[in-house]
């Protein structure tokens, strides 16, 4: 088979180090072009990780190029502005988490995708990872026969440390100035300092609130939020309490997550 074309838009922190790091490292992908705004930063990324192509804009790139994939790492308040301009190619895009900053934009993206025929991937990477998957199997069997009950609660835990773990490492920057972006309108029903919170909790614990839909197989409710920013309760459709404990306590080396589903019946020691 041939290799998947896949073209960048945007070459900065995530998009350099979290996505282009890896994609140029696997066999089956080739990075064909690099679309950035900041055009010293495209070429030296460019020629660091032998991107043949370079391109002021998202536009030019799509008029060039034959892809078959797209990776727009952008911030994702920029989703609304940028993610239905790329799927009127008509070709899968991925991107950062979450969707977008607001219900509004979030319908505007799942418009666009519709009318694209094409798909548009979140990195939810946590529903990929081997131990998920491995735990969201168990749950599932443990559920399909019944022989511990029914499930009763979820539980995650995250306490914040080291994220970055030396992922940057390696870097690339450049003298070029900020570019101006545009940016979507903020949620409708929320005051400017709301928002900025909301914004704020989705960018550090969307994965976390993700999860645990995930983890419990059915949407759910929040029935209660602490307002010292560390305790989230929920209720999902069926009636399964779950918990987020957001950053009880801090860890100086490493980033820790865990994640506990109890049955009905599990011994209280298990």
């Amino acid at each position: 088979m041939d290799k998947v074309r896949i073209g960048f838009v945007g070459v900065g922190n995530m998009g350099q180090c979290a996505h282009l790091k890896n994609y140029v490292n696997l066999p089956d992908c080739e990075v064909v072009a690099i679309a950035e705004l900041r055009s010293k930063l495209a070429e030296k990324v460019a020629g660091r990780y032998s991107v043949p192509r370079v391109y002021r804009n998202h536009e030019e790139m799509l008029a060039a190029e034959n892809l078959d994939g797209i990776v727009a790492a952008q911030p994702f308040t920029r989703h609304g502005v940028i993610v239905p301009e790329l799927l009127k190619a008509g070709i899968p895009i991925f991107t950062e988490k979450p969707l977008a900053g607001s219900v509004e934009v979030g319908e505007k993206i799942v418009q666009a995708v519709k009318k694209s025929g094409t798909w548009h991937m979140i990195g939810y990477h946590k529903r990929s990872d081997p131990a998920t998957m491995h735990a969201k199997a168990v749950i599932d069997g443990l559920k399909h026969s019944a022989e511990l009950g029914k499930m009763r609660y979820v539980r995650i835990i995250m306490p914040a440390g080291d994220w970055v773990a030396s992922g940057f490492v390696g870097l690339i920057r450049s003298d070029d100035p900020q570019p101006k972006l545009e940016w979507d309108p903020p949620a409708s029903d929320m005051d400017e300092q709301t928002y900025k919170d909301y914004v704020s909790f989705v960018n550090y614990y969307i994965h976390q609130v993700n999860l645990l839909r995930h983890l419990l197989g059915e949407p759910y409710h929040v029935t209660y939020a602490d307002p010292s920013r560390v305790l989230l309760v929920a209720q999902s459709e069926s009636g399964v309490a779950g918990v987020i404990e957001m950053s009880p306590y801090f860890t100086t080396i490493d980033w820790q997550e865990i994640d506990f589903d109890g049955l009905s019946g599990l011994p209280m020691d298990a």
